[in-house]
């Protein structure tokens, strides 16, 4: 990797030296895929930094800053953003990083090769403005559609299961596909009563743990259950059953990560009564059992 450093100019004409390093994709990539995917806890041992890749952060725990072509802001859990080539980032911790340490997913790819893979897939060509464009974005995941893309492809890249190829690129595919969405789509899909919809989401997202009625959600909306469930598929791509138990999978992923929890604990917590049920029903989700996906993530977080 090498190295350069950029100068600025004060009022006063004095010169102030910034280092910025160079990083180079094929330090990263594979001879399997010109894709690269890490989970890292930020540090300062990394200098700012341009590419010759684009890359896709995503904060998944964690407070701290994004320092971003020289400027600094503030980030959180949730954070999104795409870094195309020639910009300069790094990011910092906050002072209580010891206690809450600032964890970034990095998700480093070849545009051209990324363009080359969509030309085989109709209709992708609303993402090649994302691939081309010289602005990064920035993107808040309020509803945790990231989180769940980042962690999936994150353990697919990294367990190497039959097809792990196609599915990291069918992952990356679909996070840009959302940031397309999100910027495009602000107010499409949406009911008349659009700030109704977005508190029911927020109700699922912050009390998934808790039995969750149908027929009172479709009261509070003013519309039949059969209405309800029409326009929950229309805006999520699946039913309410399946999206929380989405969120309850993935909140127990969270905690198998990041706890010493008992799986029983666990099951309790995130909204499940029978442990038999939830260990199939996790392993069906995540290909693998509550204890072995413990163990896998802490093997993986260990090594890096």
């Amino acid at each position: 990797m090498a190295n350069r450093t950029t100068e600025r100019m004060s009022d006063d004409t004095m010169t102030i030296k910034r280092r910025i390093d160079m990083l180079i994709g094929d330090y990263f990539f594979t001879k399997d895929i010109p894709i690269y995917i890490n989970r890292v806890a930020e540090s300062y041992e990394l200098h700012e930094h341009v590419h010759d890749f684009l890359e896709l952060n995503y904060v998944s725990e964690g407070t701290g800053s994004h320092v971003i072509n020289g400027i600094s802001s503030p980030v959180k859990k949730g954070d999104l953003f795409l870094l195309p080539m020639g910009i300069s980032h790094v990011y910092r911790p906050s002072p209580a990083s010891d206690a809450d340490p600032l964890i970034v997913y990095n998700c480093i790819f070849d545009a051209d090769s990324l363009v080359e893979v969509l030309s085989t897939y109709p209709g992708s060509e609303v993402i090649n403005p994302l691939l081309t464009d010289k602005q990064y974005r920035y993107c808040y995941d309020r509803f945790q559609q990231f989180h769940w893309l980042f962690q999936q492809v994150y353990e697919e890249y990294h367990r190497g299961r039959s097809g792990w190829i196609a599915a990291v690129y069918t992952y990356v595919i679909q996070i840009l596909l959302v940031l397309h969405r999100l910027e495009k789509e602000s107010e499409v899909l949406l009911p008349p009563s659009s700030s109704t919809w977005e508190e029911i989401l927020h109700k699922l997202h912050t009390h998934y743990h808790e039995p969750i009625s149908v027929s009172d959600i479709a009261v509070q909306m003013k519309i039949s259950i059969r209405q309800l469930h029409r326009l929950f598929v229309k805006h999520t791509g699946s039913s309410m059953s399946h999206y929380v138990q989405m969120l309850r999978i993935q909140a127990a992923c969270d905690l198998l990560r990041t706890t010493d929890q008992q799986i029983s604990e666990i099951c309790e917590q995130v909204g499940y009564h029978d442990l038999s049920y939830f260990h199939d029903l996790f392993k069906r989700k995540t290909g693998s059992a509550p204890k072995a996906y413990r163990r896998f993530v802490r093997s993986i977080d260990h090594a890096e």
